[in-house]
């Protein structure tokens, strides 16, 4: 097939050439446009496209280009009137147009042709690409696919009747004594059948890619990672294992809503805040000589508290009418978590629907039942632990006093609530007072009886008073993960 030269014309140098045929009495027009601005293009003509290799500076690294170049091709009768068209991506891996590449590089080329509608005279077609410039300065590696190579001109044919061809696919390596040249690909030609071969319209080259002295493509890449920890637990992060960078360095660092994090080297420490849960993330930015980039670091903190928990600790079970003082304690009714000291192993509940509002849930219990007792539940608990603990009290028939106990079976002492300045608890019979308290479980302490001792009740009758409700004594869970990501300016590279 002979190439046909283009005119120029006017400072753009646009080329236009027209073909025309008359077939059945239908005249049509096959052309095919770069959608690509003319100012960008570049038109190439034989081997000796590029510059001097002295002309080249050397470059620290490959700069990439853009991936796609986009051609469009249309048909039109004699009255300019479009009767079907379609477009072709110019691809290259990695993406090269208008970028960098080092001799001795591989790209592979990729032309991708799609007809959106097609004529009704048209049946197949063929478009021609002038790589003149491509094959003086890359050699092509293994076999070109759908497609054929002649001279300087890549062809490439619909298989079938409208049938658009799959892809062309070329691999290149560049050539060695290249530096400061240029190569591109310009589309030269569109025949069809039925239709009259015809010439092209506004052929513009792709943007060059120019040779250059340096690394070989690498792009720059952060990839997202993720991690996990427990509470209290800092965990370190190799970010960069995953990232694709040539030498990169970790220039900063957000901080994250519910933590802290700081460079080591080429890891990052991820210190969660105290007794926080949940998850939490924070990014980092690498940077080498070839750019920068920005990944998201996950980080999954676990609470590995064990629960340690009071058992029906609001006395809803069982269920009383009004009241019940006659309830078995926890020695032979399990499922009532609570113990008393008192001689017939008795508990007392209340119902609100006595006249007597409950602080929390619908029952409440009266510490003085049938006669002076303590009240009481042995937990497991782990050496070395802040429990946390909590109740409501109220007073029966006037102003009653009690106190928490806290310790080993057998060793309990009083404990002043927050903000107290002796263990009496003391309220009137209006309504409930709710007390707090912490309590460090000692050193070989496995078993913690926590407990409830009556003081003094009002009218000085021992088995009447002291109103009990909502009890906790518990580990304290982990907070939750709250926020959004620190507010202010990332931290630079700091390392430690």
């Amino acid at each position: 097939m002979n190439r046909i030269p283009c005119q120029r014309r006017g400072l753009a140098g646009r080329a236009r050439a027209v073909a025309t045929a008359t077939l059945a009495g239908a005249f049509m027009i096959p052309l095919l446009a770069a959608t690509t601005a003319a100012s960008q293009a570049q038109s190439v003509s034989g081997p000796t496209v590029g510059r001097p290799a002295h002309q080249a500076a050397a470059a620290p690294c490959v700069r990439q280009g853009q991936a796609n170049y986009p051609v469009e091709y249309y048909w039109k009768n004699a009255f300019g009137m479009r009767l079907g068209s379609g477009s072709i991506s110019v691809t290259t891996s990695p993406s090269l147009w208008g970028g960098q590449i080092a001799p001795g590089s591989t790209f592979t080329l990729t032309l991708t042709h799609r007809t959106a509608q097609w004529p009704l005279l048209v049946r197949t077609y063929t478009t021609m690409w002038d790589v003149s410039s491509l094959l003086a300065n890359a050699q092509v590696v293994g076999p070109v696919s759908n497609g054929a190579l002649s001279g300087n001109t890549l062809s490439v044919t619909s298989p079938g009747t409208k049938t658009d061809p799959g892809p062309t696919v070329i691999t290149f390596r560049v050539r060695p004594g290249t530096v400061g040249r240029s190569m591109t690909i310009r589309p030269s030609g569109i025949s069809s059948v039925i239709a009259a071969p015809g010439q092209l319209g506004n052929n513009a080259s792709a943007p060059p890619i120019n040779i250059v002295n340096g690394q070989s493509i690498s792009p720059t890449n952060a990839t997202d990672d993720t991690a996990a920890t427990t509470e209290n637990t800092a965990v370190t992060v190799p970010v960069l294992a995953n990232d694709t960078a040539t030498a990169p360095t970790i220039s900063q660092v957000t901080q994250p809503a519910n933590g802290t994090v700081r460079i080591s080297g080429d890891k990052l420490i991820y210190t969660p805040d105290t007794d926080r849960a949940g998850t939490d993330t924070f990014t980092y930015t690498i940077d080498t000589a070839c750019g920068s980039s920005t990944a998201t670091v996950t980080v999954a903190v676990t609470c590995t508290r064990t629960p340690v928990d009071l058992v029906n600790g609001s006395f809803e079970t069982p269920v009383v009418n009004r009241y019940d003082w006659n309830i078995p304690d926890a020695s032979t009714n399990p499922g009532v978590g609570w113990r008393t000291t008192a001689s017939d192993r008795k508990l007392e509940f209340w119902n609100s629907s006595s006249g007597v509002p409950a602080a929390d849930g619908q029952q409440f219990a009266e510490l003085n039942a049938n006669e002076p007792s303590t009240l009481y539940q042995d937990v497991p608990t782990v050496p070395g632990t802040v429990m946390t603990w909590s109740l409501y009290h109220r007073g029966r028939a006037g102003t009653d006093v009690m106190r928490v106990l806290i310790g080993a079976p057998g060793a309990t002492t009083a404990q002043t609530p927050d903000g107290a300045a002796s263990p009496d608890i003391s309220d009137g019979n209006t309504a409930w007072g709710r007390y707090t308290g912490t309590y460090v479980v000692p050193a070989g302490q496995t078993v913690t009886r926590f407990a409830f001792e009556s003081v003094s009740a009002a009218g000085g009758n021992p088995a009447v008073g002291n109103f009990l409700d909502g009890v906790v004594f518990q580990t304290p869970p982990c907070l939750p993960m709250a926020g959004n990501a620190r507010s202010g300016k990332a931290s630079t590279a700091r390392q430690f």
